[in-house]
């Protein structure tokens, strides 16, 4: 009798601590990467770039590249143990909670430097990944699903926000290929975790079409698109949501957490904190495509990856949490890097977070697990912002993706001076030939009449010129070499990629002279100021809230084979000025006049693109034992408007390509709010 009355007592308390705290379900993701480091031939087998071992060897008679310390990159002891078992032990200390479990993504550009290194038995020896493959099969949540989820992701690791959807889906039907090779044949996971955490909406076509169901994105993204969001000038440090992208409903509640990235993430609960659906319309057909998303939690990610983590946090919020859909809680950073990446971690602060949350009445689970329990309603659908995690500095989660993509500027420019007619920057550069590359090379697919998949990510005696034009232009597209500027010999390699591509592609255009049928390729559209007639902050304007007048830019890069005819910018004027969700009139090419106006058409301003280094800024673009600088063979041109006579309006807009032979390319929709240039903006 006694010990019934104990059990009952215990009961009691578990039952009290879950209806003071909520229903909370917590979760991790891992994630790991390394890019190719030196994306060119290998001497040896020309047919193939060079993986980590083979830069190693060749890297002095290359002319010290890569400069990166590949040896120390990948020897870190830590870093070693991270790729081969340490999220493993994690989930081996929680087996007494049958759903513990986490989600960790491997790049394909890491398995292929692994796999290498170990067929040299240099730092790591065959079978490297034996132990994760094996985990996959045994441990197992109470619903079947893998506690151990390797999940999707893309073969380089590149942003979605930036990259053409045509490589990007590359991308994914790549790592889908190595995935199989290296987990033992598991099942392709249905979940996405992106580069960097950058989501795009533009993206969700190609995640659907690739087979997955849900993608991991950072909840600031889903708190800046509801209405009456609290922007925080030093707080989010960056662009304030454009009116345009806040279409999902006014939240009374926000949890906000200063992190020692220097930014301050405000995030709505329990709203953003769990998952929803998030859609595409089809501009051409209206058809909706959707997508599940899984918000990670901003501030308490970056925390978890710097120190052992407890669940005071989590209390904070947990009493809001709906059981019929609860929240839940991903931890998602680097696994490799950093706290995040050590033994520590691993071996001890995951345990004692999960057996905290447990005590508490929180579940510890894996997204499988959570949305075979709690499946998102079909009605659910929110908006997600375009942008990154806020980890990177001086973006801090910006919806342009500045990190990446910084815009072009008048030569010794201080904060806030843009030149977007005339200027120049070192990441726009490297878009401009990454764009020219990209369509050369889809140029060259089309005219040989497809490449095998199997031949671009592995190249045989057998393959073709347009699959190595593939398979030597994806590595060029890593986002780490943007990420570091002008660090080391990052400036050079998109070059180095592109040429070796670009070689290729001619060779096959040559060999298979058919009619050229590829569209132009058009860049992801940019815009600057973010909020014309409103205001701006972040690090493009020094830190200082500013109010902005109501001109704006709108500018790209594109390119074609053949050459480009004309590049057309086309807007239309909202009726009511609110783009809901609901409704798609405003993401079709169509117009229905009750809800937006005629499209009105102007041409953009052609600007031949300089090809060098116009600036003369301290960039290593050197890529050979002689220390000459290496241009690029193909660069893209420049095409800008400013707009000037438009205020206190939502516009529409998209831009349509022809190059000389009829064919059209037509980028998708984007929308954005003028204000009336009468913000006060003071900070």
């Amino acid at each position: 009798m006694l010990k019934m009355a104990l059990i009952a007592s215990v009961l009691l308390l578990i039952a009290g601590l879950t209806a003071a705290h909520g229903k909370v379900y917590t979760t991790y993701h891992w994630h790991m990467h390394q890019p190719i480091y030196w994306p060119d031939k290998l001497p040896s087998d020309p047919i193939t770039y060079q993986k980590a071992y083979d830069s190693l060897e060749l890297e002095p008679s290359q002319g010290g590249h890569p400069r990166n310390d590949i040896n120390g990159i990948f020897g870190e002891d830590d870093r070693v143990n991270d790729y081969q078992h340490y999220p493993l032990d994690a989930i081996q200390s929680c087996q007494q909670y049958p759903d513990m479990g986490a989600q960790v993504s491997f790049s394909g550009s890491l398995i292929e430097n692994l796999d290498n290194l170990a067929a040299n038995n240099h730092i790591y020896a065959s079978g490297w990944n034996s132990r994760y493959a094996q985990a996959f099969n045994t441990y197992k949540t109470s619903g079947g699903f893998p506690k151990l989820d390797f999940v999707s992701f893309t073969y380089h690791h590149v942003v979605a926000t930036l990259v053409d959807k045509n490589a990007f889906a590359k991308e994914l039907a790549l790592h889908k290929l190595i995935y199989a090779n290296t987990w033992n044949g598991a099942p392709y996971s249905k979940g996405l975790f992106p580069a960097e955490m950058v989501f795009t909406e533009r993206a969700i076509p190609a995640l659907v079409d690739a087979g997955i169901e849900w993608v991991i994105v950072a909840n600031t993204h889903i708190s800046r698109a509801c209405k009456s969001y609290p922007y925080s000038p030093h707080g989010d440090n960056n662009s304030p949501p454009n009116l345009a992208d806040q279409v999902n409903p006014q939240q009374s509640s926000y949890f906000s957490e200063s992190i020692s990235r220097g930014v301050t993430p405000n995030n709505a609960y329990p709203f953003s904190y769990r998952p929803h659906y998030a859609q595409y319309v089809d501009p051409d057909t209206g058809n909706i495509s959707k997508i599940i998303v899984v918000p990670s939690a901003m501030a308490m990610s970056w925390l978890d990856g710097y120190a052992c983590y407890s669940t005071n946090d989590i209390d904070k919020i947990a009493a809001s949490s709906d059981p019929t859909h609860p929240m839940l809680i991903v931890l998602a950073h680097d696994g490799d890097n950093d706290f995040g990446g050590g033994y520590s971690y691993y071996e001890q602060c995951v345990s004692g977070f999960v057996n905290e949350a447990q005590s508490k009445g929180y579940t510890a689970t894996t997204i499988e697990q959570y949305l075979s329990q709690y499946p998102v309603d079909e009605s659910d659908v929110v908006h997600v912002e375009d942008g990154a995690w806020v980890n990177p500095d001086g973006d801090f989660g910006s919806p342009q993706s500045l990190q990446w993509n910084y815009p072009l500027q008048p030569n010794n420019a201080q904060a806030g001076q843009f030149d977007i007619e005339q200027g120049w920057s070192l990441d726009e550069r490297n878009w401009a030939i990454l764009t020219a590359t990209e369509n050369t090379v889809e140029t060259a697919e089309q005219m040989a009449g497809g490449v095998r998949l199997s031949e671009v990510q592995a190249p045989s005696s057998d393959a073709t010129d347009a699959e190595l034009a593939w398979h030597f232009f994806l590595p060029g597209l890593a986002s780490d070499f943007m990420y570091y500027g002008s660090a080391l010999d990052m400036p050079v390699k998109q070059t180095i990629a592109s040429n070796n591509a670009v070689a290729h592609a001619n060779k096959s255009m040559a060999e298979h002279p058919a009619s050229d049928k590829t569209p132009p390729t058009v860049w992801t559209l940019q815009r600057l100021p973010w909020n014309p007639g409103s205001c701006e902050m972040g690090e493009l304007w020094g830190y200082k809230y500013t109010s902005m007048p109501v001109a704006f830019y709108i500018w790209t890069f594109a390119y074609d084979v053949s050459g480009i005819d004309a590049v057309v910018f086309n807007y239309r004027i909202d009726s009511d000025g609110v783009n809901p969700i609901s409704s798609i009139a405003n993401e079709i090419y169509s117009s229905d006049l009750t809800e937006v106006g005629p499209w009105i058409s102007v041409n953009m301003t052609h600007r031949p693109f300089p090809i060098g280094n116009i600036f003369n800024q301290s960039i290593d673009l050197t890529c050979d034992s002689t220390g000459k600088v290496c241009l690029p063979s193909i660069i893209a041109d420049e095409y800008w408007i400013h707009i000037t006579e438009l205020k206190d309006v939502l516009i529409d807009y998209y831009v349509y390509a022809n190059d000389t032979l009829g064919n059209v390319k037509k980028s998708d929709i984007y929308h954005v709010y003028i204000g009336n240039g009468t913000a006060v903006c003071n900070g």
